[in-house]
């Protein structure tokens, strides 16, 4: 009876080490899976403000291509009054919206600098040979945007001018940087740094001086110094074997940022907490399997086509 007992007592805790082990492998999976959708959700979130301001962009080049004072000014070869009208507008843009981080250059038909809001350098100085945006909008004349790489990387919405005979007399262009998607995702409980490759740096010329990150310079003088020494001190993290990286309680993870040609010149690194589970900005989404960030570029390309349509 005893021996019996023992037996009993013995197969009792071996069952009771199996339910465990598979109660917490269960769990286990239930977590990743929680923490899959987080995840997927937080990059929505980043995906859809950066192509908000994308459409923000190309709305204002639109409006101001069309305004009659810009194109009179143009067509006209008045730089002063058109440089006194842009700043009149960016004043306005400001005064109402909050909005500061957006500069506007102003092309003529062969694609050389004719207004820059922000400086008056290079003024009368030819774009065609480096800036493919610029060509794709004199060639095609409908308004585009796009990551851009220039002097700058930065967000670059293109629209065509036209006379009233409707003969194409140069470009607008509007540019943003990321500090104003910074700040609205900073907002959200989520923060971002900004790459670009350094191999882009002999066109970039103006992020020479920025802070470096391994094979990538930051693009913004603004950026949370926390998250930059995680990356420094995790290379792997820049990586995108994976979906995301966990340190801590905090999730890693990126997108790629890509030029007209579709091809990936840098990054956007994300951070956010792990256990902001029921963050009220987040929509809702089905787990669907594991992502893999070597897809998404593509995926990322194709979603903005269809979001943003110029007709």
């Amino acid at each position: 009876m005893n021996k019996t007992y023992k037996k009993f007592i013995l197969l009792f805790i071996i069952i009771i080490v199996i339910l465990l082990f598979f109660l917490n492998k269960y769990n286990n999976i239930i977590e990743k899976n929680q923490t899959d959708i987080l995840v997927s959700n937080k990059i929505e979130i980043v995906q859809n403000e950066l192509i908000n301001q994308k459409k923000q962009a190309l709305s204002l080049s639109i409006l101001f291509s069309q305004n009659q004072n810009i194109v009179n000014f143009l067509e006209k070869n008045n730089s002063k009054d058109l440089k006194t009208e842009l700043l009149n507008l960016l004043s306005n843009i400001k005064n109402y919206t909050n909005v500061n981080n957006i500069q506007v250059q102003v092309h003529t038909k062969e694609l050389k600098v004719f207004v820059r809001s922000w400086e008056d350098e290079d003024i009368g100085l030819s774009l065609k040979n480096f800036r493919k945006g610029l060509v794709k909008v004199k060639e095609t004349k409908e308004p585009f945007v796009s990551n851009e790489l220039g002097k700058r990387f930065n967000i670059k919405a293109i629209s065509p001018i036209f006379d009233k005979s409707k003969e194409y007399i140069g470009t607008i262009e509007v540019i943003m940087d990321y500090s104003d998607l910074k700040n609205r995702l900073e907002y959200m409980g989520i923060e971002i740094i900004p790459l670009l490759e350094k191999k882009y740096l002999n066109i970039a010329k103006y992020h020479k001086k920025n802070q470096l990150l391994y094979d990538y310079v930051v693009i913004q003088d603004k950026y949370d110094r926390k998250f930059y020494d995680i990356l420094l001190e995790n290379k792997k993290y820049l990586s995108n074997k994976k979906f995301y990286y966990e340190n801590k309680n905090k999730i890693i993870t990126q997108i790629p940022l890509g030029n007209i040609e579709l091809e990936s010149v840098g990054k956007l690194m994300i951070h956010f907490d792990k256990n902001e589970q029921s963050f009220k900005y987040l929509p809702r989404y089905e787990y669907l399997g594991e992502i893999t960030s070597k897809s998404d570029f593509k995926n990322l390309n194709e979603k903005e086509k269809r979001e943003i349509i110029i007709k």
